[in-house]
């Protein structure tokens, strides 16, 4: 998460919730660059100082939504990481699922607009924060993976985890220029991600039957 200032009251998460839904209605409602802090505390039926108090400005907000986003996609995602049995398909559908749902997230137009773009960019750490988010999803199978033997040594798991946010951002960002088929995400990252990760020789040792 980008560091927000140090605050010195006792953070309540259901008014903190509020205020996050009350932005994306606002944002959906109003677009993000006519969205007033005035709208989102109306909306939110608190007070403007008390959505101050949260968050110190609409920036750190769009970086509030586009984490919330990622964590919702978290609890998709994760149990196909965790109950996938071979890693090379854990890690493709994984990205597959992560990539299709997003397209239809309520969230993901908003965050990827040039308005929501300029927003996170205006946060220092905005994209730590985006990395953050995406390491509470995939960290956890790719370091079990990597301890396993099946993650060639040769690959740095900061990279790969850089390089799936690189993708599936230019899967579902705007300015996309085709939509690609889920057959055909699978046959590319098949063929051009999976064999630069994987070490195949200890694959075949621990999973005699994939091909």
């Amino acid at each position: 998460m980008a560091k927000l200032p140090a605050l010195s009251f006792n953070r309540d998460m259901r008014v903190e919730d509020k205020i996050v839904d009350a932005t994306v209605k606002c944002f959906q409602r109003f677009g993000i660059n006519k969205t007033s802090m005035d709208d989102i505390a109306k909306v939110a039926k608190v007070s403007r100082p008390t959505i101050y108090r949260y968050f110190p400005s609409r920036h750190h907000l769009a970086v509030e939504v586009l984490v919330r986003e990622i964590r919702d996609h978290t609890r998709l995602v994760t149990p196909v990481l965790r109950e996938t049995r071979y890693p090379p398909k854990a890690m493709l559908e994984g990205i597959v699922l992560a990539v299709s749902t997003a397209r239809e997230h309520p969230y993901t137009q908003i965050v990827l607009s040039d308005a929501g773009a300029e927003l996170l960019a205006r946060v220092p750490g905005t994209e730590q924060s985006l990395l953050d988010a995406m390491g509470e999803q995939w960290l956890p199978s790719l370091t079990r993976w990597r301890e396993a033997g099946y993650i060639k040594p040769s690959v740095r798991l900061d990279d790969l985890l850089l390089w799936i946010t690189f993708y599936m951002h230019a899967s579902i960002g705007k300015g996309r220029f085709m939509a690609i088929t889920e057959d055909r995400m699978r046959r590319m990252l098949e063929a051009m991600l999976i064999p630069s990760v994987f070490d195949f020789d200890k694959l075949k040792v621990d999973f005699p039957d994939q091909k």
